[in-house]
Parts: C-alpha cells; sequence; structure tokens
C-alpha cells in the first residue's frame, strides 16, 4: 500500500530541508497574526450572492455507475426559496445513451433539477454511462446554493468540492503512481471554445517533470478529457501536478485509487487556481498504527519558509519551521515529531512567509481492521472566512460527524453554529456561541443526537476561521472530509 512505500522518503526529506523551532512562544503566541479570506480566490470555490440571477458550478473526477469512483452531485439550498437548475454531464470517451433521463448525443445529457428552499438533494450525473469518467456544469436559475460531489466504489467514498468557476491554473500538492495506486487528472472544459493545456509535475525524488505527451494538450468545448498520469510518470510514490493553460480555462481534478478493498481508499481532489500563503487542516490525529502526512508543494521561483503552527486543545506545542525550495515538493511525517503527541486531535496550520505562496494537502491511514475507506487525501483550506456552509454526507457516508475550527486571527473569535430548517436558521443545542483562541482548536466530537454531518448547517464568526467536518465513521479522523464551503 502507499503509505508503506513512503516511510523511508518522508524522513529523508524532512532531514533534508532542516526542521528548527521558531523563536516563539506556545501554541497561542505563534499565530501570524490575522489571516484574511481568501479560500475562494485559491481554491476556485465560492458561493455566489444568494440575490444573484444565476449561478454555476463544475464538477470533474468521478465516474458513472459501473466505474470505482460512482459520482452523486450534493446540492444545498441555504436560502429560503426554491431553485431550479440544469444538470449537463457528459463522459470522456464514451456516449452517453437515449433513453435514461433525457435524450443524449455526443456523450452529453442534461436534467432539470429544483433544489427546495433550506435543503438538500443528490443527483446521479450522466446515469445512462457505466464505467467511464465524468463531468457535469450545473447551472442554477439563482445564486446562493453550494455544489460538492461524492464519489464511492469499492474502496469506500470521498468528497470534493465542485469549482465554481474556471481558471488558467490548477495546482495539486500530491499524487501516487506506485505499486497499485492509480492517478487520473481530468480536463474539463465546459465552455464552447478548445482550450489547450500543458501538464507537468514535481517529483519529491526526481524533480521536475515534463512528458511530452502532456504538453499542448487539446481540451475541445464542452468536452473531458482524463490523463492517466501513470502512464508517463511510472511509479513515483510522491508527486505534485500543474496545469497551465496555454489558451482557453478548464476545470482540473484529480482521482486516486490507493491499495485494494479493505485496504485502501479513492481520493478526488479538486485542484488550487493558486498557490496561498496559508493552509489549515483543523483535525489531525497520529493514531497507533496509522499515518499522517502533509504534503508542501512550492511551484514558485523561491524557497518558502513555512511555519507549522501546532494546535491542541490541551497544553502548547513550539512551532515548527520547513523549508521548502524551488519548484519541489516536502513530506512531513507528522508522527516523527515528538512535540505532537499520538492519539490526540491537534490543528495544523502551515503559514508561508515573504509573500512565497504553497500547496499544501494531507494524506491518512487508518489502523488495520477499520472500516472503508482506509486511506483519504484531502487538500487544506487555504486562508479563512467568517462564514461558511457545512453540507451533509451523502448517501452510504451520511452519518454523525465531528467538527473542527481553527481561529486565524491574533486574538479569539466568537462562533456560532445553525443548523439550516425549513424554518430558518435554528441554533444548535448544547453550541450556543463558543470562544475559539488562536492555537487552542475547537474539536466538536460526534455525539448522538448532535447534526453535524447530518443536516446542512451555517456557521459565523467574528474573524476569519478554517473549518473542517470529517465524516464518520472512519479509524482515523480526516479519512474522509466534508468539504465546508466559503460563503460571501
Amino acid at each position: 500500500m502507499r503509505r508503506a512505500v513512503l516511510v523511508g522518503l518522508v524522513v529523508a526529506v524532512i532531514v533534508g530541508v532542516g526542521l528548527a523551532d521558531v523563536g516563539q512562544g506556545g501554541g497561542s503566541n505563534g499565530s501570524a497574526g490575522s489571516l484574511d479570506g481568501g479560500v475562494a480566490s485559491a481554491s476556485g470555490v465560492g458561493l455566489s450572492p444568494s440575490g444573484a440571477e444565476s449561478s454555476a458550478w463544475f464538477c470533474a473526477g468521478g465516474t458513472g455507475a459501473g466505474g470505482n469512483a460512482q459520482a452523486t452531485l450534493v446540492l444545498t439550498n441555504p436560502t429560503p426559496r426554491a431553485v431550479t437548475g440544469t444538470v449537463t454531464s457528459m463522459a470522456a470517451g464514451t456516449t452517453v445513451p437515449a433513453g435514461t433521463t433525457a435524450p443524449a448525443s455526443g456523450g452529453r445529457m442534461s436534467m432539470s433539477v429544483v433544489v427546495p428552499g433550506r435543503s438538500q438533494i443528490g443527483v446521479v450525473p450522466a446515469p445512462g454511462v457505466s464505467a467511464a469518467a465524468v463531468a457535469s456544469t450545473i447551472v442554477f436559475d439563482g445564486g446562493g446554493l453550494g455544489a460538492t460531489q461524492v464519489v464511492s466504489g469499492p474502496l469506500g467514498v470521498s468528497t470534493a468540492p465542485c469549482a465554481s468557476r474556471t481558471a488558467s491554473q490548477w495546482y495539486f500538492a500530491d499524487g501516487s503512481t506506485a505499486g497499485n495506486n492509480s492517478l487520473k487528472l481530468s480536463l474539463f472544459n465546459p465552455s464552447r471554445t478548445t482550450a489547450v493545456v500543458n501538464v507537468s509535475f514535481v517529483s519529491a525524488g526526481n524533480g521536475v517533470l515534463a512528458p511530452p505527451a502532456y504538453q499542448g494538450i487539446d481540451v475541445p468545448g464542452d468536452s473531458l478529457v482524463v490523463e492517466n498520469i501513470g502512464d508517463h510518470v511510472r511509479n513515483d510514490p510522491d508527486v505534485a501536478s500543474m496545469v497551465a493553460s496555454l489558451s482557453g480555462a478548464v476545470v482540473a481534478a484529480e482521482l486516486e485509487s490507493s491499495g485494494q478493498a479493505g485496504n485502501g481508499g479513492p481520493s478526488v481532489v479538486l485542484g488550487a487556481v493558486a498557490p496561498a500563503m496559508t493552509w489549515s487542516f483543523g483535525q489531525n490525529t497520529n493514531v497507533s498504527g496509522a499515518d499522517t502526512e502533509f504534503h508542501l508543494f512550492n511551484p514558485g521561483s523561491k524557497t518558502a519558509r513555512v511555519t507549522l503552527q501546532i494546535g491542541l486543545q490541551n497544553g502548547a506545542a513550539e512551532p515548527l519551521v520547513i523549508r521548502v525550495p524551488a519548484m519541489s515538493l516536502v513530506n512531513f511525517d507528522a508522527a516523527s515529531v515528538t512535540r505532537i503527541p499520538g492519539n490526540t486531535a491537534f490543528s495544523a496550520t502551515f503559514v508561508s512567509g515573504a509573500g512565497v505562496g504553497i500547496v499544501v494537502d494531507r494524506s491518512l491511514t487508518s489502523p488495520g481492521g477499520a472500516g472503508a475507506p482506509q486511506w483519504g487525501e484531502v487538500a487544506g483550506v487555504p486562508g479563512g472566512s467568517e462564514h461558511w456552509l457545512l453540507p451533509t454526507a451523502y448517501g452510504t457516508s451520511r452519518g454523525i460527524s465531528s467538527l473542527s475550527v481553527v481561529d486565524l486571527n491574533r486574538g479569539a473569535v466568537s462562533v456560532q453554529l445553525s443548523a439550516i430548517t425549513s424554518g430558518g436558521p435554528v441554533p444548535v443545542a448544547g453550541f450556543g456561541h463558543r470562544r475559539v483562541l488562536p492555537g487552542v482548536p475547537l474539536i466538536v466530537s460526534p455525539t448522538a443526537g448532535s447534526p453535524v454531518g447530518t443536516t446542512p448547517l451555517e456557521l459565523v464568526s467574528s474573524g476569519p476561521v478554517a473549518v473542517e467536518v470529517d465524516a464518520t465513521p472512519v479509524g482515523n479522523p480526516g479519512v474522509a472530509v466534508i468539504p465546508a464551503l466559503p460563503l460571501p
């Protein structure tokens, strides 16, 4: 399995870049000051204002009903009015047969949807597709709605946000083609004009790679092109990806399958549209018999000096400095750092200085015998927001989940959590207004009757915070994350 391949590499890389203490006090004193929003600008994900006449989302990375990552689109409407929309889906290299939900030609099909006010629905895109990769455009006759994508298969489930815009640049901090891992890149062009893109890679062990087969890729309008990265970047345990448009704009997502049923997992990851100064992961635990690893990718021309701020609910941990050279990928094994206690939840916030942007994600494994998925990879939260929409999980992955909130300010913030109900937002019983301190993450564990993960929620804070919802049941928190969406 993938994590076994990485053990030696992770230790070597950390020693090579030099891991040093930051000359500051405990967790709360290690705050880098108020870190502004920037979530939508770096992630390409953000809800339009509820008063907008229309809005759109773009989803890629999943497969049809017979594939190993069967896609379901989760549409969440926190506004009081019902909103109609159209879901147009297409398959890569496959024509969707007519006679499913709507006539189809050229691999495209459309269906009308209605999302009632203050509710959430699930939509299976292109139900006539068997195993091919699929992508969808969702156009709503109004604003304020969010879209995420759940993929499920023999290895388990994974969830990622859909993109609220196309972009000319996309970045992925990590992926693996080693062993029996599969890494596929979806390039989705929802416009009517052809896009031309270059795809290059940065390997933790082999440096910069630009296979000729991935240069000048034509992505026609209204089409989906899927590249199997392992065809030209072979047996590489850690590789970051960069997508750059020579003309036009696309949406890029990666689908990685690791291990096998009972000992692996799928991960669908939407790329970042830009590097960011700050990346947060609200809940991480060095569970015995499992692995927690962070992947720091610097696509720029200058070395990044990255401060890792470790947040503990009890006590404090000194920050660390990780130096990430230009155009390189560094792996950080949390279990190798003694100041991070084992079997204890902690938050991890990576802050890059001197204006050098980075991209960070996290991969986790579960102890042996844990339920599916046993492995998962997820992008961090770039920056923070004062207003978040928390969709639920969907289908078999729905269950009471945990919630974590990280304060990105120098001082404390007040946080309120409300359930989105047919009668309007209702404060969550027992939560009220919580005070969150820098360096002390708020972690709400799953308890009977909690609406986290089962009811759409709205979180409002007095300052920018990063939010993570960890789906259950899993053997290690963070293996499956329900993405929170920043609200305007």
